[in-house]
């Protein structure tokens, strides 16, 4: 019998239970119903027997909607994915015109953003636009929620990229439906219709942007009750318009509105609610504008409050973490401000270049960052004086001001910027242009801000600068404008305002000069007035304090000038200046400034607080100087800030007599780069054996020393700054607890006078200072107390010319035929110098210290004395001697760096004369000429030392930097023969020309500890070993210094350039005298006698008399 049943498709049979699951779960929320139906629907796709295309994109459409809900439940991205494939595979198979494509679209659009959402991948977030976009009218408002999610979609990425034609697109597609039904249009669509408006406004600045989006909001919030759920955001919005209506309009009302909404918004949103870290973020930077407005220090305290919650609920990969860490970093800027603590700014500064590194190039709120970035290196400038912290401050500002167009609402906000840094450039290059240009800057940032908050602080600032500008060219124009713009900014800022202080500051500023150029009595008592009323507005200790008492300082002067018999004011003046440069809080740098501002007026007058003075800034100035990093960075510092402070000071001192003092201060304020260094590398033999407590302070002292001087030889990046100042800090904690052992009470203190004449233990040393107050020599003798010599018959002016002929020898060295012209004119330079400065020195020695003919004598020279040969300074008269026939000259660029030679050392009882390292390098790599005597030079080396010395020769390609960095390290003796280049721009690039490029004297700084105690002598036969940077002559950055540092006791190195035809002689005669007097073996504290000796016995008709005073010995 036939079986006539019908056959079950099991395809549809696993499709309808799926079905039957699928609803089951949408009725109950029932998760085991979804996983069944999940079940049945990959089943049924593997039963291959669908009839069509149509039903297998039926079933992937299930599959994958029914995936996307498991992955809302139990959040496994792999359903996600999986559900993305579905969807994608499922489109494909229908034909276009199947009526079931848009609601596929779509459906595959909002699983992409899901994804999207969860990654932040671009491309999902292009995909879903795109999907959205094939839905085949977008204009057809009976597609309402498809075109909603699109234009969501569209703010979406524009929030990502910037672009504000997707803001425009996602606005004209809102519109499309509130236009559709006016009345009923979805309160979400208008709350998003206000935002994007909002949005478009911060790009473009348009006005009816900001009118609409206070409107919608206000329309949306009109259609809801309290408790709706969408509350909160439309305050939002409307809190957002309010706040960007004061500051485009200034009234006060819209800003206290803004943060009554945003405070209400927090209500909202309690801990634990997703829209809470919004609502903190929008609040804190409400009550932020609210102080810019009136300087509340309760309103920057509960700022930082909102803005610090708010970053510890924010993911790392949240969006909109950059804006809070340039937010809070803003507030931390602004704390310093007020409390001068460092460690605010520098966290600060972090923070914003952290945040700069999470926005794309065209991010909407890149230009806000950059903004504040170079806000807070202007901060740091004005504590720490560095000018690179404005040329980056510049550069963040200019790119700011590529994304803010003319039309942008707050490009006044970076014309502002761009003119406070041109004004601070000004003021440390002197360059007019750069005040011309500020002043520019203040005066379009005004036109674009015809009304608003901002108009106090513009008023402010072009008068102020307009005060500079007036000092610089006496223009009454400009003073008068400065007291119109100061008085309507003074007007505007209401009372209890705190920046009015600064207010007071400038108009007294203006009026103290109206009074110096006019004398009218009345704008003297006004400009006190203003002080006084600034005065009474700060707490003991505000840092504007300081402002206040260098403008008191600065009126009280101009009063004198108009009744000098009035001795009240002068006293009054100095005063106030030691009042601003002792202030109690501020930063270093504005304290110092105060200082030699101080120093300037205090010398003018011949005041007796002229000493006090230079003590103060020398002290400030050592500290200045150790908060900076590298060492490159500390000697543009000093080259910047204070290359003459030393020897004036000293001079001060000498003028009135203490000549200990001035030796002291010349110590304290000299050589700063090379103390800072030598203090990682102190011995601490005596604290290791002081006991457990001395064991440990003494590795832990050395394991921070050691990170230090790595931080200083290298480069420290910004974001590597924050973690010297640490371990600063912990180094500085530790030498005070050094301070607490018995017997240790001054580490590291700066040495007294009795401490540094020991250095004068082999012989006297010779100070010679030139001031532009007085030129001086000090005599230090090791048992007796010191004499001080005044240079009379010389001056500053002197030694610089004369200073500037001898560099002429170091760039136009004499040919044969020049010979006789040149020596013609090297001995009259050479006699000057023997008349009015090195005959009385060596008068004193022979008539108060009785010093034998022939006994050596130490020169130690500041400032342009660093660039004389002293040690060749003569007569050039029948019957009379110069100084080489007299002494034996050495030189040392401090007392202290002769002392650190002189410490003894483990030596080993060993009778094997050295080995001497002879370093040869002809052709070196880069555009150096070739030498043609290096292996004569080394040959006659050789044959002048060998069999008694043995050599060891290093030359041509062998000669590599780092073979003979890592020879030069390990030899006791060294002689280079090469070319040696001086950077005068750059000191601490000067360099030896090896195989493979250049030797640098920073790499040379880099000796490892173990290797100084092995260093013995070093000669340089090379260019310019021993030429000092000529704008920082007292730091005695060169070659030979660097060397001397490394641990060579003794070297002998060239002021000038070298003559290669002739130097093999010179090198010649040197070693013969030195093993003449020498007859052990080599001993390097003959050197300086062997030195003078070549001088003398060298063929003077091969030889010119350049060449024979080029070389110099420093050290023991």
């Amino acid at each position: 019998m036939e079986n006539t049943s019908t056959e079950v498709d099991p395809a549809r049979d696993h499709t309808a239970i799926g079905d039957e699951m699928y609803a089951l779960f949408g009725d109950q929320d029932d998760l085991q119903a979804l996983q069944l139906a999940i079940g049945h629907y990959n089943e049924a796709l593997t039963q291959d027997v669908l009839d069509s295309q149509h039903s297998r994109s039926d079933q992937l459409l299930k599959l994958g909607t029914a995936l996307s809900r498991r992955f809302d439940l139990i959040g496994d991205t792999a359903d996600l994915d999986v559900a993305i494939d579905c969807h994608s595979v499922a489109i494909d198979l229908q034909t276009p015109d199947s009526p079931e494509v848009p609601i596929m679209h779509a459906k595959h659009a909002q699983i992409l953003m899901k994804r999207f959402e969860l990654y932040l991948n671009q491309p999902d977030l292009d995909l879903a636009i795109e999907e959205y976009i094939c839905i085949s009218d977008q204009t057809d408002p009976t597609h309402e929620a498809w075109l909603i999610s699109l234009a969501d979609a569209l703010v979406t990425r524009f929030s990502h990229r910037g672009n504000v034609g997707d803001l425009s697109q996602a606005i004209h597609l809102y519109e499309s439906i509130v236009n559709f039904g006016a009345s009923n249009a979805p309160v979400s669509v208008l709350g998003n219709l206000s935002l994007a408006h909002f949005f478009r406004y911060e790009q473009e600045g348009d006005a009816p942007d900001l009118t609409s989006s206070i409107a919608y909001s206000t329309n949306a919030l009109d259609k809801i009750s309290p408790e709706d759920q969408n509350h909160s955001v439309l305050l939002n919005n409307l809190a957002n318009g309010l706040l960007c209506r004061f500051k485009k309009l200034g009234s006060a009302d819209d800003l206290e509105q803004a943060i009554k909404s945003y405070g209400s918004v927090i209500e909202l949103c309690p801990t634990g609610h997703k829209g809470r870290l919004h609502a903190l973020s929008n609040l804190a930077s409400a009550v932020m504008t609210r102080y810019e407005l009136q300087a509340s220090m309760a309103d920057l305290e509960i700022s930082m409050g909102y803005f610090h919650e708010a970053l510890e609920i924010c993911p790392r990969n949240h969006p909109d973490r950059p804006t809070l860490l340039n937010n809070f970093a803003n507030t931390l800027r602004k704390r310093f401000q007020h409390t001068g603590d460092m460690i605010d700014l520098e966290t600060a500064i972090e923070n914003h270049y952290e945040a700069l590194r999470g926005l794309p190039p065209f991010h909407p709120h890149r230009s806000h960052t950059l903004c504040s970035l170079g806000n807070a290196l202007q901060s740091r400038f004005e504590f720490q004086g560095d000018r690179y912290d404005l040329i980056a401050a510049v550069d963040h500002y200019n790119e700011a001001l590529r994304l803010r167009p003319p039309s942008h609402p707050e490009r006044a906000d970076v014309l502002n910027n761009l003119a406070n840094v041109l004004c601070k450039l000004f003021k440390e290059r002197g360059d007019p242009h750069d005040l011309d240009s500020c002043i520019e800057y203040y005066s379009e940032a005004l036109q674009c801000s015809p009304e608003g908050y901002r108009r106090p602080l513009l008023f402010h600032n072009l008068a102020s600068s307009l005060v500079t500008r007036s000092l610089y060219h006496k223009d009454a124009k400009d003073l008068d404008r400065a007291l119109e713009l100061g008085a309507s900014a003074l007007k505007l800022r209401e009372s209890g305002n705190e920046y009015r202080l600064s207010s007071h500051v400038v108009l007294a500023n203006a009026k103290g000069l109206k009074y110096a150029l006019e004398g009218d009595p009345a704008m003297l008592q006004a400009a006190f007035q203003h002080l006084d009323e600034a005065r009474g507005m700060c707490t003991p200790g505000h840092p504007s304090l300081l402002d206040v008492w260098e403008a008191y300082a600065r009126i009280h002067l101009h009063a004198y000038s108009k009744a000098p018999q009035s001795t009240d004011h002068v006293e009054e003046a100095f005063r106030y200046f030691r009042m601003a440069s002792t202030h109690i809080s501020g930063g270093l740098l504005p304290k110092f400034s105060a200082a030699l501002r101080w120093i300037e007026e205090a010398e003018v007058h011949k005041h007796s607080s002229a000493l006090d003075a230079h003590q103060i800034a020398l002290s400030m100035f050592d500290r200045h100087v150790t908060t900076k990093p590298s060492v490159e960075s500390r000697h543009h510092i000093v080259r910047e800030q204070a290359a003459s402070l030393a020897v004036d000071a000293a001079s001060c001192a000498l003028r009135r007599g203490l000549v200990t003092l001035a030796v002291e201060m010349l110590e304290h304020g000299r050589g700063l780069l090379w103390t800072y260094l030598a203090r990682f590398r102190t011995p601490l033999d005596d604290l290791q054996n002081a006991g457990e407590r001395g064991c440990q302070l003494a590795s832990e002292f050395l394991r921070l020393s050691s990170l230090l001087e790595d931080a200083a030889c290298g480069t420290v990046t910004e974001e590597g700054l924050q973690h010297y100042r640490c371990l600063l800090r912990e180094w500085d904690g530790v030498v005070d607890q050094i301070r607490l052992v018995d017997g240790f009470g001054d580490f590291l203190l700066a040495p007294s006078f009795s401490k540094l004449k020991e250095a004068a233990k082999n012989g006297p040393v010779i100070i010679t200072n030139a001031s532009q107050y007085s030129c001086d020599a000090v005599i230090i003798h090791h048992e007796h107390d010191p004499i001080h010599i005044p240079l009379t018959d010389i001056k500053s002016s002197d030694i610089l010319r004369l200073s500037s002929q001898f560099r002429d020898f170091a760039t136009n060295p004499s040919t044969r035929g020049e010979r006789r012209s040149t020596e013609g004119r090297l001995t009259e330079l050479l006699r000057q110098i023997w008349d009015a400065v090195v005959l009385p020195v060596v008068n004193t020695l022979e008539s108060s210290f009785h010093l034998p003919k022939g006994l050596r004598i130490w020169w130690c020279p500041t400032g342009r004395f660093n660039s004389i040969p002293l040690h060749a300074a003569a007569p050039f008269r029948k019957g009379e001697k110069g100084l080489p026939n007299h002494y034996i000259s050495s030189y040392t660029p401090t007392l202290s760096a002769l002392l650190r030679c002189q410490k003894p050392r483990h030596v080993l009882n060993d009778k094997t004369p050295p080995r001497v390292l002879a370093i040869g390098q002809a052709t070196p790599a880069g555009s150096f000429a070739k030498l043609g005597t290096v292996e004569e030079e080394l040959d006659s080396l050789q044959r002048i030392l060998e069999p008694a010395i043995p050599m060891t020769r290093m030359i041509g390609e062998s000669a590599t930097r780092s073979e003979s960095l890592r020879a030069i390290h390990s030899s006791p003796w060294v002689h280079l023969a090469c070319h040696g280049k001086q950077d005068v721009t750059r000191p601490l690039k000067s360099c030896f020309a090896m195989s493979d490029g250049p030797l640098t004297l920073l790499d040379i700084m880099r000796a490892p500890s173990d290797s100084v105690q092995n260093s013995e002598f070093a000669f340089l036969s090379a260019c310019h070993t021993a030429a000092g940077d000529r704008t920082a002559p007292d730091e005695v950055v060169h070659l030979a210094a660097a060397m001397q540092f490394a641990g060579f006791r003794g070297v002998v190195g060239t002021m000038w350039a070298v003559d290669d035809a002739v130097v093999v002689n010179m090198v010649s005669a040197f070693y013969e005298a030195l093993l003449e007097v020498s007859p052990d073996g080599l001993n390097s504290e003959h050197a300086a006698l062997a030195l003078n000796t070549a001088a003398k016995k060298v063929d003077k008709s091969v030889v010119p008399l350049e060449q024979r005073i080029v070389f110099i010995h420093i050290g023991t």
